[in-house]
């Protein structure tokens, strides 16, 4: 499956959990095997979503101090997930960017699928878009880069 495809698909959040500060357990990550120990200044906030064919997992990590901004698309498969894609900005250079790898297309399982190597738009050739300035920003542009919405609700 491509990328793109698995990227574009409409996804609707089931749970989600606020922003924490503490260690990461696997059931949020989707990736790491055991619990993640928390790092300084950074937070973490996580979200399972459901489409026709998968599930889903969105994990954001912040760090507001050095301007790291990161949100994983993770796809699951039994137990253990796969890194779709990273969407990412980093004060350190300009522009948001999305690192990821066309060809396996979110099959390789595990922390191993974190290292992808394609970086798009390539070094240098950067759209400008305004820096996250908050945490529910960042959430907010990651969710919808990542096509997950919540549940519709009845009206009353």
């Amino acid at each position: 499956m491509r990328v793109r495809h698995l990227i574009l698909r409409r996804k609707t959040i089931t749970t989600d959990t606020d922003w924490r500060d503490d260690a990461l357990p696997p059931r949020f990550s989707g990736i790491y095997p055991k619990t993640r120990p928390a790092k300084p200044d950074w937070k973490w906030r996580s979200a399972q979503a459901h489409c026709s064919q998968h599930d889903y997992i969105l994990l954001c990590e912040i760090n507001e101090m050095k301007d790291n901004w990161r949100a994983w698309l993770i796809r699951k498969d039994d137990e253990e997930g796969s890194l779709v894609a990273r969407y990412e900005f980093h004060g350190s250079h300009p522009g948001f960017h999305v690192h990821t790898d066309c060809e396996r297309g979110g099959v390789e399982v595990g922390p191993t699928s974190i290292k992808v190597p394609l970086r798009i738009p390539a070094v240098g050739s950067e759209r400008i878009r305004p820096p996250p300035t908050r945490p529910g920003l960042f959430w907010e542009t990651a969710r919808r880069y990542f096509r997950m919405d919540y549940a519709k609700g009845s009206l009353l």
